[in-house]
């Protein structure tokens, strides 16, 4: 058993940490603390949502064509980046809002981080309560670590390589996650992203979507693609698809839908997601029949 003074720096709040305890296999030292720390900052990223929902005053950056940034996107990528630097100086960030570099002014440790600090940033604008924080950990290549918050949902998602996938509430016990049990696409419900018509990857996108959607079940766009992973984890979708994801997107989720006995692949039905951009993930049968669907929209490397 892993006890949580193991586990973390005095400095890491508790309040949003799962008991890793729960988590019964092993977990390296170098894991550990991060993990933690991935936890507060979920809980934390979650907290400032709410609150700045609350306000509805945003200040807007349209990066492209209904592509926005807000000032509280940048607000919590700066608290995530500056919180990991005094506890892991060394350790890269790559963040939506500010790229890639090294934290803390040492040399790299070899451990990244990937994070979306306000996945759904468009549902937020308007407050549709449907956003995430997203928080991978990464080591030579592999995610060992994915956390995401759902602020509007007070629920917190969390896997660590080898030690399954979990749901954690305030003041609930800790749920471990497990993929539906759906073994038809044509029963299934589905979540995907689709640009919008202005868009310049509307119309290169929209045969893939409608391809699938002819004959999934039913398709949800819910315009947060790190919440909807986390959903197919959690046995709420059965699977998943998009055309085109940031790895800051897909990376703490994939973890979770294969922790939580999913499979998440790109549309050749290999291992490339997070290189390609093109992401599958659901169920063994839901995965392979989009597999089927998707593998003529899959691009090379």
């Amino acid at each position: 058993m892993i006890e949580m003074s193991d586990t973390m720096p005095p400095s890491i709040s508790l309040r949003y940490c799962l008991d890793m305890s729960t988590i019964t296999q092993a977990v390296s030292d170098l894991v550990k603390p991060r993990v933690a720390l991935a936890q507060a900052l979920a809980g934390e990223s979650n907290e400032m949502i709410r609150s700045a929902m609350a306000r509805r005053e945003h200040v807007l950056n349209e990066k492209s064509a209904n592509d926005f940034a807000t000032d509280t996107d940048a607000a919590i990528e700066l608290h995530i980046a500056t919180r990991i630097a005094q506890l892991f100086p060394g350790d890269t960030l790559l963040g939506e809002e500010g790229g890639e570099r090294v934290l803390g002014g040492r040399t790299a440790s070899g451990v990244r981080w990937i994070v979306d600090p306000l996945d759904g940033t468009y549902n937020f604008i308007h407050g549709f309560p449907y956003v995430a924080c997203s928080i991978a950990i990464e080591i030579n290549g592999s995610i060992h670590a994915g956390v995401i918050g759902a602020p509007l949902q007070d629920e917190l998602f969390v896997a660590v390589r080898g030690g399954g996938a979990w749901l954690h509430r305030s003041a609930a016990v800790p749920q471990r996650l497990s993929a539906s049990d759906c073994t038809s696409l044509e029963r299934a419900l589905v979540g995907s992203v689709l640009p919008s018509a202005s868009a310049k990857s509307f119309e290169r996108v929209l045969p893939a979507w409608t391809a699938v959607a002819r004959g999934a079940g039913s398709i949800r766009r819910t315009g947060a693609a790190a919440l909807d992973l986390a959903q197919v984890a959690a046995g709420r979708m059965d699977g998943f698809f998009v055309m085109s994801l940031s790895s800051w997107d897909a990376a703490a989720g994939s973890l979770l839908v294969t922790e939580a006995g999913g499979v998440v692949c790109d549309f050749s039905g290999g291992g490339e997601f997070l290189h390609t951009n093109q992401v599958i993930a659901g169920t063994p049968a839901v995965s392979k029949a989009l597999v089927r669907v998707l593998t003529e929209y899959a691009v090379s490397q």
